[in-house]
């Protein structure tokens, strides 16, 4: 008996320094070994997505060459399970880390945002592709959101979308949002700038926030010109005084982008005729929501408009416009519109027939 409980104590003693070293080492390769990781000489991009839950993320990592085997980061997130919290995200990972200094590594990353530049006189399919390569939304999920009425109701925009109220500017947003985090976000901002003074201005002038931006939208798409606006403004607001139709060029265009049947040609009769509460040309008063997204400036151009009688306006041909008040003078300012029209063919012609002979 006495030489089974010796040999059953050795064995005992065996197992327990077996049982030692094997803890030893667990510890050692999962808390302070960088053995799982992968080598690499740059920083890794690895992106976290909303909604992904933990063993998705370590998936990803092992897909996309962070780590060799998924099991030591899930072990360690059963002893350390606050490290399992993992904000959406873009993550520049290094090499050579331990499980441990991996998962603490993306726990403590701060929130990751992307610089995005909105452009003047944007519309919301450029500004739902500009969303989709900076931020995690596709331009679909944004495009939806644009028109949703319940988030329309909810930030108050009594409109068809959200058109106009993405002033152009470069922001910083958090990678992970939502279309609508991005959309809330951007009312928001427009908000700041038509504050409390320029609305109590509108509501004097007897515009509310939607008519403003629909107004200086179509200001924005008739000029480039700073100095032009708030005279286009002032023309406009002559013709809504009246009771006259707008007849703004860029609303029958943007009716014709609506339908997807714009062909780049504003001459086009059929996109003139086109029945659509868009087109100024057959519907009176101001279309139903902004044509795109406006500045500041054409903002203020419409809140402070010059003061003139002119109600017509065409361009020069040579940039800029011309401006009548009379629609005598109106049809004296557009024939000369097509006299330069010609005379720019002319040239080019004269050039084409030059370059063949030589």
């Amino acid at each position: 008996m006495r030489i089974f409980w010796r040999v059953a104590s050795k064995l005992l003693f065996l197992l327990f320094m077996l049982g030692t070293v094997a803890l030893g080492f667990a510890y050692m390769y999962l808390f302070k070994s960088s053995l799982n990781s992968v080598r690499y000489e740059q920083p890794k991009l690895v992106k976290i997505h909303r909604n992904m839950t933990f063993t998705q993320i370590v998936n990803e990592l092992q897909k996309e060459g962070v780590i060799k085997q998924t099991w030591p980061l899930l072990i360690v997130a059963r002893f350390m399970p606050e490290l399992t919290i993992i904000k959406p995200g873009r993550y520049y990972i290094p090499s050579g880390m331990t499980s441990v200094e991996l998962l603490r590594f993306m726990h403590t990353r701060k929130q990751d945002e992307a610089k995005v530049r909105i452009p003047e006189a944007s519309r919301g399919p450029q500004v739902a592709q500009i969303i989709a390569q900076n931020l995690d939304v596709d331009s679909a999920s944004f495009m939806k959101a644009f028109t949703d009425k319940e988030l329309l109701r909810e930030l108050d925009v009594d409109a068809p979308s959200f058109e106009g109220y993405f002033l152009a500017n470069t922001y910083s947003l958090p990678w992970s949002w939502t279309a609508e985090d991005v959309i809330r976000f951007f009312v928001k901002e427009f908000r700041k700038v038509f504050n409390d003074t320029l609305r109590e201005l509108a509501r004097k002038r007897g515009l509310t926030e939607v008519e403003v931006i629909t107004l200086a939208s179509i200001v924005e798409a008739e000029t480039s010109l700073a100095s032009e606006r708030p005279l286009i403004a002032g023309v406009y607001l002559n013709r809504l005084e009246r009771g006259m139709l707008l007849q703004a060029d860029p609303t029958f265009i943007y009716a014709a982008i609506l339908e997807n049947d714009y062909d780049g040609n504003p001459n086009n009769p059929k996109h003139r005729k086109r029945d659509s509460p868009y087109n100024t040309y057959l519907y009176r008063g101001l279309p139903p929501g902004p044509i795109g997204n406006p500045t500041k400036e054409s903002i203020l151009a419409v809140l402070y408009p010059a003061k003139t009688k002119y109600l017509f306006f065409v361009a020069t041909g040579y940039g800029g416009h011309r401006f009548a008040e009379t629609a005598e003078q109106h049809a004296a300012n557009v024939a000369l519109y097509y006299a330069r029209r010609q005379q720019v063919r002319d040239s080019l012609k004269s050039a084409a027939q030059q370059a063949l002979e030589e």
